[in-house]
C-alpha cells in the first residue's frame, strides 16, 4: 500500500513539471542560453590569466650560463608547479658531501644532491631531480618499492608517498637496497647535472666513486648498469682520468654507439702507429655495432680469441693499416632526458676509430672463419660440457690452436704414452691399453668402432706417433685384445694406401705371413724373411717401410682371415700377382723342410692369383736350400803324388741318368738346370705326392665347385625371394635366420652352415666383410652364441625395403 502511495506522488510531480515546461517553454530556453554563455566566458578569461602568469615568471628568472648544447624542449610537467604560481622558482643549490640538511623532518647527512625549487639548463627550468623542501612528503606508508613512480621519475612529479621513501633512502646514506630503482635514478640524475651541466670537474672523482658504489650494489637493474657505466666512462674522459684497458668480451652492449673505452684505447694506439695488431683489431671488430658473435664463438670464447690471433697474424703479418677522418668527440645525453652536451677533455687529441675510413670487412670475414672452425668443438660442448678438456675434444680443434693453447688432457696422454713406450721410439701393446690411456669410452658392446679407431689414430698423429694397424691407411680395426704397434713418425706417419708400390708390398706381406702360418706355426726366421722382403722393396719411402714392418709385426701373431686376403688378390695386376706369389714362396722356401700343408697353401694361392699350379714347384726348387748335395765325410788332405798329365786329361764321366718319377703330372715343367746344379726329380715327385695327399683332405675349402642343391631352412623362402646386394643366397639365408632369432648357439650355426656347404668361420667372415662395406662395423659377434648386433637389425630391414 505504501509503495502505491509513493508511485502516485512521483507521477503527480512529473505531471506538474511537464505542464510547467510546456506552458513556459520560451522562458526556459532563454535562461539556459544565458547561463551557458556566462560559463564559457568565465573559462576563457581564466585560461588567459594563467598564461600571463607563466610568461611573467619566466622573464624574471636569472639563468645559469649554459655550456655548448643542443636545444631541447622541456617536458610540460616540469614547468611552474602549482605551489609557486605567479613567481620565479628559487634556484637550487648543491649540497656538498658530508653536509647535513633537514627536509620535511628527515635529516640527510650524505649530501650530493640539489636542494631548492629548480635548476636551469639552456633557458629551461628543471625540477625533476631537485629536492624541494616545500613539496609534501607526508605519507603513512612510504612507497619504498617505487611502484607509483613512472619510468622517468621526477621528484616534483611523484606522489608524497614516493617522496617520503626517497628522503628515507637518502637519510640511510643510500645503502638500503630494498628501495626501488626509481629512487636511485632520481639521485643519479642530479650527479649528471652537477658534472656535465655545472661542469664541476673537481667533483668528478667523488661522483665517480659514488656511482661505482651504486653499480656494485644495484646489479638487479640492467638499465642502471648501462647508464651508470656510460656515465663513468664519459666522466673520466671529461676529468682526464685514465680508463681501464678494454679486454675482448663475448658480451654485447645494447648501445648503438661504439664503446668509449675502446675508442679511447684504439685512438691512443693510432696516435702511435697506423697499424693495428691482432689484439687491437679484435677489440675493434667486437666493438662494431653490427657484429654479433655466433653461438660457437660465445660458447668457446677463449679458444676463439686464441684462434683469432693465429689467423690474423697469418693473414696480416705486418698488421692492418687503419686511417680515420677525424678525432674523438664525445656527447653525453642524460639518463633523465633533461640535456645533451658536448664533453671536452684530452680525448679530443686522439684519432677516432669510429670514424675509420678503412673498411673492417676483412675482419668481419675473419670472425666468421674462426667461428666456423670451432663449430664441431662447440657442438660437443653443447652435448657434453664436461668434455671440454678431453683428448677427443682436442681432435675438434685446429692442430695449430691445440699447440698454441696447450691441452691438459693431451699432455697427460703424452706422459702415459711415454710410459707405455718406455722411452723408446717404438713399442707393442694392445688396443685396449691405448684406449684406456687416452680416456676413451668403449661402447657398451665392447667392440671398437671404426670411428673410435680413427679418433685414436688422429690423436696419436697430433703427438707424432704412428699406430698400426690403422684403418685410415688401409688397416683393419683392432679390437681391445688385439696387438698394435706404435712407432715415432712425423704427423702419425701418413701414407697413401692406394699407391701401387705400397699396396703391392702390403699384399705381399699379408700373403707371406699367411704362408708362414700355413704349417700351423710361425718362426722368427720366417718373420725375418718377411721383414727383409720389405727392406728390399723398391719405390718405398722410409715411412712406408716402417709402417709395413709394423703391419707385419702385428699380423704375424694374429694372421688375417684367409678368405678376406684371397678375395682381394684377383684385383691385382699381373706383375703384382707374381710378386705376391714370389713373396710367399720366399718365406716357405727359406726353410729346408717344406711341409705338405705349406705346399698346399702355395697351390691354392697360385690358383687364386690365376697363376699355373706348376709354378709352385719350379719356384720352390729355386728357393729351397740344397740338402741332397754330396756331403764331405772326412777332411781333405793334399799329399805329393803323381801329377795328372796335361796332355791326356781324364775324360768326364757319363751323365747320370735319373729315372722318371711315377705319377708326375704332365703339366709340371722341369726348370732349366743351372750350371753345377742337379735336380733330383724323384725327390720332387715324392714331395708333390705328399702334397696331393694332404690337399685331398681339404679340397672343398677353396674349390669353386658347382653349387649344391639348396637345403630348406625356416628362412629359405625369404632368402630365395630377394638376397641382400653383395651376398649370395646361402649367406643371405644365414643373415635372415639370425635377423629373425637375434642369436643362435654356435653348434646350430655350424650345422646350418654345413648344410649349405659352407664353412662356419668363413661364412661369418664373409658376412662381416659385407657388413663392413655397408655399415662400417661387423654384423655378427662370434662366441658360444652367434649374435647379430642389435642396432643393425633395423638397418637390415631398411636395406631390405630399399632393395625390394
Amino acid at each position: 500500500m505504501g509503495l502505491l502511495l509513493v508511485l502516485g506522488v512521483i507521477y503527480a510531480a512529473l505531471s506538474a513539471a511537464y505542464r510547467f515546461v510546456v506552458e513556459n517553454l520560451a522562458a526556459v530556453v532563454a535562461v539556459c542560453a544565458v547561463s551557458g554563455l556566462v560559463l564559457l566566458l568565465g573559462y576563457l578569461f581564466s585560461r588567459a590569466g594563467k598564461r600571463s602568469e607563466i610568461a611573467t615568471g619566466r622573464s624574471s628568472v636569472q639563468r645559469t650560463p649554459p655550456p655548448l648544447v643542443e636545444p631541447r624542449i622541456a617536458d610540460p610537467e616540469w614547468i611552474a608547479p602549482a605551489f609557486r604560481k605567479g613567481r620565479a622558482p628559487v634556484p637550487a643549490r648543491w649540497v656538498q658531501p658530508g653536509e647535513t640538511v633537514t627536509v620535511q623532518g628527515i635529516t640527510i647527512a650524505a649530501g650530493r644532491f640539489y636542494l631548492g625549487e629548480a635548476v636551469f639548463f639552456e633557458g629551461q627550468e628543471i625540477d625533476g631531480y631537485v629536492v624541494n623542501p616545500k613539496l609534501s612528503a607526508r605519507a603513512s606508508r612510504p612507497d619504498v618499492a617505487g611502484d607509483s613512480m613512472p619510468y622517468w621519475p621526477s621528484y616534483a612529479g611523484v606522489a608524497p608517498a614516493a617522496r617520503r621513501a626517497f628522503l628515507d633512502w637518502m637519510s640511510s646514506g643510500r645503502r638500503d637496497d630494498s628501495y626501488g630503482i626509481g629512487h636511485v635514478f632520481v639521485f643519479f640524475y642530479g650527479l649528471e647535472h652537477r658534472l656535465f651541466v655545472d661542469r664541476d670537474i673537481a667533483s668528478a672523482p667523488d661522483c665517480i666513486a659514488e656511482v661505482e658504489r651504486l653499480l656494485a650494489r644495484r646489479v638487479d637493474s640492467e638499465s642502471f648498469q648501462g647508464y651508470g657505466k656510460r656515465f663513468l666512462d664519459v666522466a673520466r674522459c671529461a676529468a682526464g682520468m685514465p680508463l681501464a684497458v678494454p679486454q675482448p668480451s663475448a658480451e654485447r652492449s645494447h648501445s648503438p654507439e661504439m664503446d668509449i673505452a675502446v675508442r679511447l684505447h684504439l685512438g691512443r694506439r693510432l696516435a702511435q702507429s697506423s697499424a693495428f695488431l691482432s689484439e687491437d683489431a679484435l677489440l675493434w671488430v667486437l666493438a662494431l655495432p653490427d657484429v654479433y658473435l655466433r653461438t660457437a664463438a660465445v660458447r668457446c670464447f677463449e679458444e676463439f680469441v686464441a684462434l683469432w690471433h693465429l689467423r690474423f697474424r697469418s693473414t696480416f703479418p705486418e698488421g692492418l693499416n687503419v686511417t680515420t677522418s677525424g678525432n674523438i668527440d664525445l656527447r653525453y645525453e642524460a639518463a633523465s632526458r633533461a640535456f645533451r652536451v658536448t664533453v671536452d677533455g684530452p680525448h679530443q687529441a686522439y684519432p677516432d676509430v669510429a670514424k675509420a675510413t678503412t673498411s673492417p670487412e676483412p675482419l668481419r670475414r675473419l670472425v666468421q672463419e674462426c667461428t666456423d672452425e670451432l663449430d664441431g668443438f662447440s657442438r660437443l660442448l653443447g652435448r657434453q660440457p664436461e668434455a671440454r678438456n678431453s683428448v677427443q675434444a682436442s681432435l675438434l680443434l685446429p692442430p695449430d690452436l691445440v699447440s698454441e693453447i696447450g691441452f691438459d688432457a693431451l699432455r697427460s696422454f703424452r706422459e702415459r704414452l711415454s710410459e707405455i713406450m718406455g722411452g723408446q721410439s717404438r713399442a707393442s701393446t694392445t688396443m685396449g691399453t691405448m684406449l684406456r690411456a687416452a680416456d676413451f669410452d668403449l661402447p657398451e658392446n665392447g667392440k671398437v668402432s671404426s670411428g673410435l679407431a680413427d679418433q685414436l689414430g688422429q690423436v696419436l698423429g697430433r703427438l707424432d706417433i704412428a699406430i698400426e694397424p690403422d684403418r685410415r691407411f688401409g688397416g683393419a680395426v683392432p679390437q681391445p685384445e688385439d696387438q698394435i704397434f706404435l712407432f715415432e713418425a712425423p704427423g702419425g706417419g701418413p701414407v697413401d694406401p692406394e699407391r701401387q708400390a705400397y699396396r703391392s708390398m702390403k699384399a705381399q706381406v699379408e700373403v707371406a705371413v699367411l704362408a708362414a702360418a700355413a704349417d700351423g706355426e710361425s718362426s722368427s726366421e720366417e718373420m725375418s724373411r718377411v721383414i727383409n722382403g720389405i727392406k728390399d722393396g723398391r719405390d718405398l719411402s722410409a715411412i712406408e717401410r716402417a709402417r709395413l714392418i709394423a703391419f707385419a709385426v702385428t699380423i704375424f701373431n694374429n694372421p688375417p682371415k684367409l678368405s678376406r686376403v684371397m678375395k682381394r688378390l684377383a684385383e691385382r695386376s699381373d706383375a703384382e700377382r707374381e710378386a705376391i706369389a714370389d713373396a710367399a714362396v720366399a718365406v716357405v722356401g727359406g726353410d729346408q723342410n717344406v711341409r705338405p700343408d705349406e705346399v698346399r697353401f702355395l697351390e691354392k694361392l697360385h690358383k687364386a692369383l690365376g697363376l699355373p699350379k706348376e709354378r709352385v714347384y719350379s719356384e720352390l726348387h729355386r728357393a729351397v736350400p740344397r740338402v741332397d748335395e754330396p756331403v764331405s765325410l772326412s777332411v781333405e788332405r793334399r799329399e805329393a803324388g803323381v801329377p795328372i798329365p796335361k796332355e791326356k786329361p781324364v775324360p768326364a764321366p757319363g751323365p747320370v741318368v735319373v729315372p722318371p718319377p711315377p705319377a708326375v703330372p704332365e703339366a709340371v715343367v722341369a726348370p732349366v738346370p743351372v750350371a753345377g746344379i742337379h735336380i733330383d726329380a724323384a725327390r720332387l715327385a715324392r714331395t708333390q705326392r705328399e702334397t696331393d695327399a694332404v690337399a685331398e683332405l681339404l679340397a672343398n675349402i677353396f674349390e669353386e665347385d658347382t653349387a649344391p642343391a639348396p637345403v630348406e631352412t625356416p628362412v629359405a623362402t625369404a632368402a630365395n625371394g630377394a638376397s641382400f646386394e653383395g651376398l649370395d643366397r646361402p649367406h643371405t639365408e644365414l643373415v635372415e635366420l639370425l635377423k629373425l632369432k637375434g642369436s643362435i648357439v654356435r653348434a646350430e650355426f655350424d650345422e646350418r652352415a654345413r648344410a649349405m656347404k659352407l664353412l662356419a668361420d668363413g661364412a661369418i667372415e664373409r658376412i662381416n666383410d659385407w657388413s663392413y662395406d655397408r655399415f662400417e662395423e661387423p654384423l655378427l659377434e662370434d662366441g658360444d652364441e652367434i649374435v647379430m648386433v642389435p642396432h643393425l637389425r633395423e638397418r637390415l630391414t631398411e636395406l631390405r625395403e630399399t632393395t625390394a
